[in-house]
């Protein structure tokens, strides 16, 4: 395990990310760990710092799976992170297709944990492992080119009825 690891997270609850931080210090590695609650914005922070580059992304499951496929998508083609693990973090409660979960572009999961210290200790056993990825080639990302690619994966969410007056 490094010494110092810088991270980006990416979730949409406070207190997931508050947590995340506590458990990060317990462990005494934190350089920088950066928090986003959307995956547009993370790539486009990813995009701006051009020298910043974390050594472990993490992503919420409550993040739409087509979103943090297109996401990890755009992230592998910023040549600087095309070899940074993408780690799932999933509540424990859900059910997941891992072949989804793995086409998507995960490097690897972990369960969402309520308690600072066990979260501590599932983050411990992430720093401990070693990660080879493998990215093919592609074509250069352009924020238009995420847009479209969202706009084609994402559903239209069914209108809800009207209220009835008695």
């Amino acid at each position: 395990m490094k010494n110092k690891i810088s991270s980006l997270l990416i979730d949409e609850q406070p207190d997931q990310r508050i947590l995340f931080y506590l458990a990060l210090d317990l462990l005494k590695v934190n350089r920088a760990c950066v928090c986003h609650d959307n995956s547009f914005d993370a790539l486009a922070y990813l995009k701006q710092h051009t020298g910043f580059v974390p050594d472990y992304i993490f992503m919420s499951s409550d993040v739409c799976t087509s979103h943090a496929a297109v996401f990890i998508k755009h992230m592998r083609k910023i040549e600087r992170l095309n070899q940074v693990p993408v780690i799932l973090v999933a509540a424990a409660t859900g059910v997941y297709n891992m072949a989804e979960i793995s086409n998507a572009g995960f490097t690897d999961g972990m369960v969402k944990q309520r308690d600072v210290f066990l979260l501590s200790d599932a983050l411990k056993m992430i720093f401990e492992k070693s990660y080879q990825l493998i990215t093919p080639a592609e074509e250069p990302c352009t924020i238009n080119n995420i847009a479209k690619e969202v706009m084609q994966n994402t559903q239209a969410l069914p209108e809800a009825p009207r209220r009835l007056s008695a």
